[in-house]
């Protein structure tokens, strides 16, 4: 009985195929898609928490951020008090693309909003919170995965 699993796996092709369309309609790839997600407007970051918010190996986050500070949407800061450090910022393109970006999420959820009763909306978010500490708490290993969902909630 994989019922849950083909669920998930439908759900994932569904965002795959709007993150694609998306990336396509603001002219970036998945990967820089990704990166433009885990940033947030005015607010600076290292390479590294870029790297981490995204889920990458530091390596694999700057191939990315490269490509993100070539095509003018993230600028490097070199910290002022420690020069070994780098901070990431967005540029004015690069907000400029965040906003097109939130736009088109934002219209996903106001889809899924209109179509569904605010208590079916309540329900799907309880439900993928509660499968995502699932997973997050399986991955790390936890013995009792249950208890450490209830403490979290």
């Amino acid at each position: 009985m994989k019922e849950i699993y083909d669920i998930i796996l439908k759900i994932r092709h569904f965002c795959t195929c709007n993150e694609s369309k998306i990336s396509s309609s603001c002219h970036i790839g998945l990967a820089e898609l990704k990166g433009m997600n885990a940033m947030e407007n005015n607010k600076m970051i290292t390479c590294t928490e870029l790297s981490e918010r995204m889920n990458l190996s530091p390596s694999r986050g700057s191939r990315i951020i490269d490509n993100l500070v070539k095509k003018g949407y993230l600028v490097r800061k070199i910290k002022d008090y420690d020069r070994r450090s780098t901070l990431l910022c967005l540029t004015e393109k690069g907000k400029k693309i965040k906003d097109e970006i939130n736009q088109e999420q934002r219209g996903f959820e106001q889809k899924i909003n209109s179509e569904l009763s605010g208590q079916e909306v309540e329900s799907i978010k309880i439900g993928l919170k509660t499968l995502e500490k699932f997973l997050v708490y399986n991955k790390k290993g936890d013995k009792d995965v249950r208890k450490n969902i209830s403490r979290s909630q």
